[in-house]
């Protein structure tokens, strides 16, 4: 009668767990599509909040200079520099496409507005921005809301 199980059946089924886990790891692979639109989202959220409260006027009412509240939609305006602890790096096949704007930079005034591009009375956002973010595998749309700002990702 035989009351439980050998070290060799143990180290066994040990074995055969890691063996399947590994393969199943490296079939695991992350949607990098979904990871560079979240990344791209919360850029455009970061400029916002950044820009809310923030005074453009000096005292004599001229224009400050400055990109305080803005972010280019595109490459090079998205990379996060590198640092010591890494930064985030977009997928080298993932495409950008801006429709809404006249060019690829979003602003956001002292109250969290959205403009296009600069921060002229005019340039004030009274449409949706769309943000297509495309891998080879599957695409991604962020809409910026007009007069709100908000941006979210739509699946």
């Amino acid at each position: 009668m035989r009351m439980g199980f050998t070290l060799i059946e143990l180290i066994f089924v040990i074995l055969l767990i890691g063996i399947l886990g590994g393969i199943g790891m490296s079939l695991y692979r992350p949607d990098r599509g979904l990871a560079d639109a979240r990344f791209i989202a919360s850029k455009i959220m970061e400029s916002r909040y950044k820009a809310i409260g923030y005074e453009r006027l000096n005292f004599d009412s001229s224009v400050l200079a400055g990109s305080v509240g803005c972010v280019t939609l595109d490459r090079s305006g998205l990379d996060d520099p590198p640092s010591e602890a890494g930064g985030y790096r977009l997928g080298k096949r993932t495409q950008i496409v801006v429709t809404g704007l006249s060019g690829n930079t979003i602003c956001f005034d002292e109250k969290g507005y959205p403009h296009d591009g600069d921060f002229t009375t005019g340039s004030l956002l009274h449409q949706k921005v769309d943000i297509n973010v495309s891998t080879p595998k599957n695409s991604y749309i962020i809409s910026v809301m007009p007069f709100s700002g908000y941006a979210k990702i739509v699946y």
